[in-house]
């Protein structure tokens, strides 16, 4: 992904992926980057984040609705069928992943 440039504004999508298995990050991003091929978007994006059924997409403000096409388009990895459902389009990534990401170690605190 290309420096931003001056004034360059993000958008983040949240996406789910629904399929019998999980798949790798790499194998995600291989059939995305064969659906982007030949879009205004092939150079332009970022999988900020990735968990096995949920991910952020990172693209400039002005190509998110090509991004939300290239998502919705991919229909297979690596050979098994699969389906990639927009969740949300938001300006930051913090509300996406407190919403839509599992919690590894949650934090608790204890008052005595």
């Amino acid at each position: 992904m290309p420096k931003k440039a001056p004034g360059e504004r993000w958008r983040y999508i949240a996406f789910r992926i629904e399929s019998v298995r999980p798949f790798a990050r790499n194998d995600f991003l291989s059939s995305l980057l064969a659906k982007a091929k030949g879009t205004l978007i092939q150079n332009d994006f970022r999988i900020t984040v990735f968990e096995p059924e949920v991910g952020i997409l990172k693209v400039p403000h002005r190509f998110k609705d090509e991004a939300i096409e290239v998502l919705t388009k991919v229909d297979s990895v690596m050979n098994v069928p699969c389906k990639v459902v927009t969740l949300r389009t938001s300006g930051t990534i913090k509300n996406l992943k407190r919403q839509y990401l599992k919690a590894t170690s949650p934090k608790q605190k204890t008052r005595e």
